[in-house]
């Protein structure tokens, strides 16, 4: 159930990531974090909604994911020592745990920050600061950390390969002994 629940949290993630990366470009000049002027005022609008929406289902898939991997890694029994694919995975994932919650918390305040420019157009009130605001949160999110985010979100898919095609091969003879001092600890597990 737990791999389940990672598995469920990591497409909502990495998909939420890329919905995000196509809906920003639409903002932005191609190939530079200046935004576009020749975006009607509704389509910047809508741009935003859709970006908060992203922000909120990116947030949720990360938690799910991270949920799901700490369950994964108390209730399996798999031996990181004999398993050192899944080591890699585990050390790729979890190398990026600070940077994922710095990130979420830019991603959190985005969505609030939306949620009151549609509440100042609303009131008609002038939502200039709000804009302004959202786009700094915005160009921070992106270009953050010096693009950190960027380089976890390929270290996630590097993990998904290192789990999928097993790039390291271990030899015979290590597994069958490794195999026999598993059979040794489960006895001496029972024994006790």
């Amino acid at each position: 159930m737990a791999l389940f629940i990672m598995i469920v949290g990591g497409i909502l993630y990495l998909g939420g990531s890329a919905a995000r990366a196509i809906i920003g470009n639409d903002l932005v000049e191609i190939g530079t974090l200046k935004f576009r002027r020749d975006i009607p005022f509704d389509a910047e609008k809508e741009i935003y909604n859709l970006l908060a929406q992203t922000s909120l289902l990116i947030v949720f898939g990360y938690f799910l994911a991270l949920v799901g991997f700490i369950t994964f890694l108390f209730k399996s029994r798999i031996r990181m020592k004999t398993h050192p694919n899944i080591m890699m995975a585990v050390i790729l994932f979890a190398m990026f745990i600070p940077v994922e919650f710095y990130t979420s918390y830019l991603d959190l305040k985005f969505f609030v920050s939306f949620v009151d420019f549609q509440l100042q157009l609303f009131l008609g009130a002038d939502p200039g600061p709000l804009r302004n605001e959202m786009r700094r949160l915005f160009v921070e999110r992106v270009s953050g950390l010096g693009g950190l985010s960027v380089i976890a979100i390929l270290s996630y898919y590097s993990a998904i390969g290192a789990i999928v095609f097993r790039p390291i091969k271990r030899k015979k003879t290590e597994e069958i002994s490794e195999d026999n001092a598993e059979a040794e600890d489960r006895s001496a597990d029972s024994g006790t």
